[in-house]
C-alpha cells in the first residue's frame, strides 16, 4: 500500500494562506473564545464542504485512502470524539480546527484506549451522540443491553474506526 503522509495541523494552517488570514483574523477580535470558534466552523464547513452533521453524510461507506481506511464522519461526531480523547484539551477554536483537518485528511482518532478504560472489550454495542450545539458535542460509548436513546443520544452508530 502507498505509505501516505500529511502536514501537520500547523502546517496545513500555514500553507492554506487564506485560512490562515482568517484563524489570524479572529483570535485578534474581541469576540470570544465561542464566538470565534463558531465563526472558524462556518468557514471550514463552506471552505472544505464538510460535513456539520451526522444527517449530512450521504454515504457512510469506508473509503480505502491509500495506507488505512477511513469512515466518513460528521464535524459534530469528531468533535465529540477529540473531547473523549482529549477532555482537557476543551478549547472550542481548536476542537473546531482539529476535527476539520482530521476529516480534511481523513484522518481516524483512535479510540481504542478510552473505550478500553470505560468498559471491557466485549460490553460496547455502538457509539451515541449528544447535544444540542456543536460545541457540546459529547461521545457516549453505549453497552451492550443499553439504549443510546434513553442515554439522550440523537445518535447512533455501530461502526467504529
Amino acid at each position: 500500500m502507498e505509505q501516505n503522509t500529511w502536514p501537520s495541523l500547523e502546517e496545513w494552517v500555514e500553507s492554506e494562506e487564506e485560512l490562515n488570514r482568517k484563524i489570524t483574523e479572529l483570535y485578534e477580535s474581541d469576540l470570544s473564545a465561542e464566538e470565534q470558534a463558531l465563526e472558524i466552523l462556518s468557514y471550514l464547513l463552506e471552505r472544505y464542504n464538510l460535513p456539520q452533521t451526522p444527517l449530512e453524510i450521504e454515504d457512510r461507506e469506508w473509503e480505502d485512502t491509500g495506507d488505512s481506511w477511513y469512515l466518513p464522519i460528521s464535524m459534530f461526531e469528531q468533535i465529540a470524539q477529540l473531547k473523549f480523547v482529549e477532555p482537557e484539551n476543551n478549547d472550542p477554536r481548536y476542537l473546531v480546527l482539529n476535527a476539520a483537518y482530521l476529516i480534511h485528511h481523513k484522518l481516524v482518532i483512535d479510540l481504542s484506549q478510552e473505550l478500553g478504560d470505560f468498559l471491557g472489550e466485549d460490553e460496547l454495542q455502538g457509539l451515541g451522540y449528544r447535544g444540542e450545539d456543536i460545541l457540546e458535542a459529547e461521545l457516549i460509548p453505549v453497552k451492550k443491553g443499553e439504549s443510546w436513546f434513553d442515554k439522550g443520544c440523537t445518535f447512533f452508530t455501530k461502526e467504529m474506526a
